[in-house]
């Protein structure tokens, strides 16, 4: 089984996010990659895997958001608008 999940029949570039699991003492493990074209994308790929455990996305050192099971994000990303 691999750890790469991927949104299928889209066209375009995609990113490699992180889904980590959160325990008491911070991020467990090596965490999941996940590609998608945005932040979006990756939001929903995170819901859809997001069972018993806190889980947080990041995109390489940028926080994107933390999901609580039974609750919506805890927190998102700002971004910096033009």
């Amino acid at each position: 089984m691999t750890n790469i999940i991927q949104l299928q029949d889209h066209i375009g570039h995609s990113s490699a996010y992180r889904l980590y699991d959160v325990g008491r003492a911070g991020r467990e493990g090596d965490g999941r990659t996940l590609r998608a074209r945005s932040d979006t994308e990756a939001k929903a790929l995170a819901l859809m895997l997001l069972d018993d455990r806190p889980l947080e996305l990041w995109d390489r050192t940028r926080f994107i958001a933390r999901y609580w099971p039974g609750n919506l994000p805890m927190a998102a990303s700002i971004e910096a608008r033009h």
